[in-house]
């Protein structure tokens, strides 16, 4: 599989640009890691196997899991996104909006269902053959002694990592992100964000490799994501940049005019 993060948010970022005010960007974003999140519990007695990647996936895992991300997303990312490096590169501060924007729950559930679908059908893209056959290559396994799912995987995350820097860079650039008076972020410490990060850092790097399927790439990697968010999530906590209640959501026609996050 390409990258979860950031990787498999490329075909989604594009049409929160495009059309702004269709789509909520948290949950495009949440749903198109939502698949991979079930590789949390490989190799225990709650693996799920392949089945949250399929179309009925979508429904009874997709939907709910990314609807819980994007609540949490909401609720830390201004704590996070003011101690985060290059911030006049990226804009991060801007990101503190995201916690008081509110769509319409329809906007959101399709939000997250095409993020979900744009993984699904991106792993299908990219793991089929059918391509190869189209260039006279029948087996590339045979020919380059590498699996032609291996080589897509690494191909797909490049590229979407790279497209993925790319739009946050360009919004950043040209105030895409939020376009309005930005709310007040936390105040940044970061000595106690870090310092907090850091701890969490090593002892999930210490449990990590004791899990079931630790050695098998997609749980590593996806394992190895989460416990980054968790760090982040713990640091901002502990450097008070939790400890304010998010403004009132306010609904998107409000936002209509001056809203734009990219994510």
């Amino acid at each position: 599989m390409p990258l979860t993060f950031p990787s498999h948010l490329a075909p989604v970022l594009p049409l929160k640009l495009w059309r702004p005010h269709w789509f909520d960007g948290v949950a495009l974003a949440t749903g198109a890691v939502a698949p991979d999140v079930a590789y949390l519990f490989s190799g225990t007695r709650l693996d799920l196997g392949m089945r949250p990647h399929t179309l009925g996936g979508l429904l009874w895992w997709c939907l709910p899991v990314a609807l819980a991300y994007a609540w949490i997303v909401r609720r830390v990312v201004a704590g996070v996104a003011v101690h985060l490096p290059a911030r006049r590169v990226f804009a991060w501060c801007d990101y503190a909006a995201l916690g008081t924007v509110r769509h319409p729950w329809q906007v959101t559930v399709c939000s997250v269902l095409i993020g979900a679908f744009s993984h699904v059908a991106w792993d299908r893209v990219m793991h089929t053959e059918r391509w190869l056959r189209l260039v006279g290559v029948r087996d590339f396994h045979a020919a380059t002694g590498v699996h032609w799912w291996t080589a897509s995987d690494l191909v797909g995350s490049a590229v979407g990592g790279v497209v993925v820097l790319a739009l946050a860079w360009r919004a950043a650039r040209r105030g895409q992100i939020f376009d309005g008076v930005r709310p007040p972020a936390p105040p940044a410490r970061p000595a106690a964000f870090w310092g907090a990060a850091l701890v969490v850092t090593g002892v999930g790097a210490a449990v990590l490799p004791g899990l079931p399927s630790a050695a098998v790439p997609g749980p590593a990697g996806v394992r190895l994501l989460h416990l980054v968010a968790l760090a982040s999530i713990v640091g901002a906590w502990w450097a008070g940049a939790l400890s304010a209640a998010p403004p009132a959501g306010e609904q998107t026609d409000h936002f209509e005019g001056k809203q734009r996050q990219a994510g």
